[in-house]
């Protein structure tokens, strides 16, 4: 499998470096604020939260990761058994409930719920989730997850390392690294991310960043589903229309492993 340890530590001193930048530009804001110019003391108000806490947040995940990699040995496993959903609707939804909300979920158009990912909480003080989840910006900022699937049972921890490019890891029950992600861009010009397992590219979704459009395939270039990110379903405009995700069309839909669906909750939560 390719070195877990050495993607986590780039990955740490990416988070670091944004991280340091993002608390320049707060304390330049705290700054402006302090010495009140008219002009700019609304932005600076708005501004100054949003970039100190982001970039707080992610300089002390980095220094986490690096704390982490020093003291603790990394494990992997290149591949690990893994749930596999019997049949899923042709279309389905997966969305936050809010954008500052770290809880996702797949649901079917009724709202029936099959599989989760929850945020990881670690803050010492109760406030800090709700300030940090408030006061972050979601695309940048890093983030550790549980996904559950429609049993209610624990199938992997998802890592996502934030910044302006931003990587995903899973973790297995017995808390080996089984799988990452990988982002590129394709021949005809489109967005590629790619899902590592072991040394195989297990999973692949490609497509238009802009129109949020995308394709998945498996490693024989079979088509799972197409994706819609963004995009309304009008069956069901009253129960989603509110949640930020994207519409999931399955071309694949019986035993879908729960490796793809956890794929999807990392593009999820690289995405919004």
């Amino acid at each position: 499998m390719t070195d877990i340890r050495s993607l986590i530590l780039k990955d740490a001193g990416r988070q670091l470096i944004t991280g340091g930048v993002l608390l320049v530009f707060g304390m330049f804001f705290l700054i402006s604020i302090l010495f009140y110019q008219e002009g700019s003391f609304i932005l600076s108000l708005f501004y100054f939260p949003l970039f100190f806490v982001t970039g707080a947040g992610l300089f002390v995940t980095g220094l986490q990761d690096f704390n982490k990699l020093r003291h603790t040995t990394i494990q992997t496993a290149d591949s690990c058994p893994e749930y596999t959903y019997p049949l899923f609707p042709k279309r389905m939804y997966l969305g936050q409930q809010d954008i500052r909300n770290d809880q996702a979920g797949l649901y079917d158009m009724r709202g029936e719920r099959y599989a989760q990912a929850e945020e990881e909480q670690h803050w010492k003080y109760k406030p800090a989730p709700v300030i940090s989840s408030w006061l972050s910006i979601p695309s940048i900022k890093s983030g550790s997850f549980v996904y559950k699937d429609d049993q209610d049972a624990s199938q992997y921890r998802l890592e996502k390392k934030g910044g302006f490019k931003w990587r995903g890891y899973i973790q297995n029950e017995a808390g080996r690294y089984t799988a990452y992600t990988k982002e590129w861009k394709g021949t005809d010009g489109k967005r590629v991310i790619g899902f590592i397992e072991g040394h195989n590219l297990r999973w692949q979704l490609e497509g238009d960043r802009y129109l949020g459009w995308y394709q998945v395939t498996d490693e024989n270039d079979r088509v799972w589903a197409e994706i819609k990110q963004g995009a309304i379903p009008t069956e069901a405009a009253d129960r989603f229309g509110n949640m930020p995700g994207f519409i999931v069309e399955w071309s694949v839909r019986e035993q879908v492993p729960s490796s793809l669906v956890a794929f999807l909750f990392l593009f999820q939560y690289g995405n919004y």
